[in-house]
């Protein structure tokens, strides 16, 4: 079995722009622990640099002593510094890390000798045991430069990755980490390198893949085959520095749809995390991701023709079952199948010159509007070509749309704003609501409708309407 360890609370902040609060890394660390990831890793936090004990600690304390099945791991530098740091979290794991390279010594660290480097490591290990902890993983950054003649420099030798790696497994680490901290390990060197490291240890290799070269996810799955590789590291939405290391998901489903390897994760609780993860940080599922919400829907007509009778003929049956939302959806647009009309007219007689009209029609507004036609418009063609009244609600678990709609408001000056959001933050439909400035002064998310029926921007027409100047609803495409 392979062992995950999930590095997003620690490697996922280092992607430009994410930065994660208190609750959001206790509200994420339980989610991982919810899901079975075994390890997860944690950044310590500077004092000295503005950081507070607690925006980790309390996610940390959350993992050990909830769930058994997970440790909490912290990620600390060769420094006795930071380790004491790590040792005030009273986590089981810790992780140490730095660059024995030529390239790192001479620019990162000034000119260091490699028998420093060695010295570095075995000191902290042995202070890292004194401390308590149980798993004490020792990190050569950089490590795949010794890979590749092009890369390394002349003192980057196998006999000097061989002392440093034997030095460190005699100093009590409990874990050797080989990251490909550049991302610039070639698929087809991956393995040769990672066997050539297993062959020198006795201690199980964690492997760490950088994704610069869009490598990392092949690179991770070609090193969990070889043995005495015991732990692969990854981050939700693959989030790390540059472009990133392996997603979380990518690589579990693979091992556990496609090789038959358990994770020992929940696999059917991984779109759960997800949906976590973006409703915690607001950092969207890019339209590429295999979680996205592109890939439970079906563009082309004659995949819509397949995939109306039997969705496995080019959806994996696995996807299926475990990450479908709602089963598949439609794009009603140019190339929309009367198939796909078909279904929705379902239970109704309806003519087959009817349905071919009404596809005709959808293919046409959607060539003429460079877009595909929104439930609400298939709704309005459909009454105007049958006569027949379908339900928004059934439109919608066939054709690709949504309920939901901006609505903007804009109050009178004198109108006090929070009297407005607490009446409809207490609305079951309102899913958002934020206050803005200039023209409009607040912008809700929100359902059409309500439970009943009623049209949501209609009930704060008649509930505030002393008090509104102007309101604009957008449905949301």
């Amino acid at each position: 079995m392979v062992v995950i360890l999930d590095t997003t609370l620690r490697e996922g902040e280092l992607q430009p722009g994410v930065y994660f609060t208190r609750e959001g890394r206790l509200t994420i660390g339980r989610a991982l622990a919810e899901v079975g990831t075994p390890r997860i890793e944690f950044a310590i936090v500077y004092p000295s640099r503005g950081g507070k004990m607690e925006d980790v600690a309390d996610a940390v304390r959350a993992i050990e002593d909830n769930y058994t099945g997970s440790i909490a791991i912290l990620h600390a530098r060769v420094l006795k510094e930071d380790l004491e740091l790590a040792n005030s979290y009273e986590a089981q794991g810790c992780a140490i890390y730095m660059a024995p390279t030529g390239l790192h010594r001479r620019d990162k660290f000034h000119g260091m000798e490699q028998q420093q480097i060695i010295e570095r490591f075995v000191s902290a290990l042995d202070f890292m045991k004194g401390c308590g902890f149980t798993y004490r993983r020792a990190s050569v950054e950089d490590a795949s430069r010794f890979a590749l003649p092009e890369e390394k420099s002349e003192e980057d030798t196998e006999e000097f990755l061989r002392d440093l790696l034997s030095a460190i497994e005699r100093a009590g680490a409990t874990h050797i980490s080989i990251p490909d901290t550049s991302g610039i390990l070639p698929l087809n060197r991956c393995v040769s390198f990672v066997k050539s490291v297993t062959d020198l240890i006795r201690i199980p290799l964690a492997c760490h893949f950088h994704n610069d070269y869009g490598n990392a996810l092949g690179n991770a799955l070609q090193a969990a085959m070889i043995p005495g590789v015991e732990e692969i590291n990854v981050s939700l939405l693959g989030l790390g520095t540059r472009n990133g290391i392996t997603d979380h998901y990518e690589f579990v489903a693979n091992l556990e749809d496609l090789y038959g390897i358990c994770s020992g994760e929940k696999r059917e609780k991984l779109r759960w995390l997800y949906d976590v993860f973006t409703d915690t940080t607001g950092i969207p599922i890019p339209l590429t991701h295999p979680l996205s919400p592109q890939c439970f829907v079906e563009k082309a007509g004659t995949h819509q023709s397949q995939v109306v009778k039997d969705p496995t003929g080019y959806i994996p049956r696995k996807k299926l079952m475990y990450d479908s939302r709602g089963g598949v959806r439609f794009e009603a647009g140019q190339l929309m199948s009367k198939q796909v009309v078909a279904k929705l007219f379902e239970g109704h007689e309806v003519g087959l010159d009817v349905i071919v009209d009404i596809t005709n029609t959808i293919a046409a507004r959607s060539a003429l509007r460079k877009r595909n036609a929104s439930p609400w418009e298939v709704q309005e063609i459909i009454h105007a070509k049958s006569g027949i009244d379908l339900s928004l609600e059934r439109i919608n678990r066939v054709i690709r749309g949504s309920d939901l709609a901006y609505i903007l408001l804009t109050l009178k000056p004198q109108f006090a704003t929070p009297s407005l959001l607490t009446e409809v933050r207490r609305w079951k439909e309102v899913e958002r609501i934020d206050e803005v400035y200039g023209d409009v002064d607040v912008i809700l998310l929100s359902r059409i409708r309500d439970a009943d029926g009623n049209a949501v921007v209609d009930k704060i027409r008649n509930k505030f309407k002393d008090s509104l100047l102007k309101t604009v609803t957008i449905p949301v495409e």
